[in-house]
């Protein structure tokens, strides 16, 4: 039977289209992973500056005690 309506031509560009797009999705599925990955990198280090700097002032002032105790 032959295609008179040309839907043989359009369903090969549906079906590249729908290829490209989940090649899209697949792309953008790869970044955000590596967004995740970034985010839990930054609130590690967060954490870690954090715990610096609230030593910080408990040193000085078990420093000044010490110093004020003699």
């Amino acid at each position: 039977m032959a295609d008179t309506n040309g839907w043989g031509e359009w369903s090969r560009h549906v079906l590249a289209e729908l290829v490209r797009l989940n090649n899209c999705y697949e792309d953008m599925n790869k970044s955000l992973t590596k967004v995740h990955v970034n985010i839990g990198q930054l609130q590690i280090k967060s954490g870690v500056w954090g715990a610096i700097g609230g030593c910080i002032p408990v040193l000085i002032m078990i420093i000044l005690y010490v110093a004020t105790r003699k």
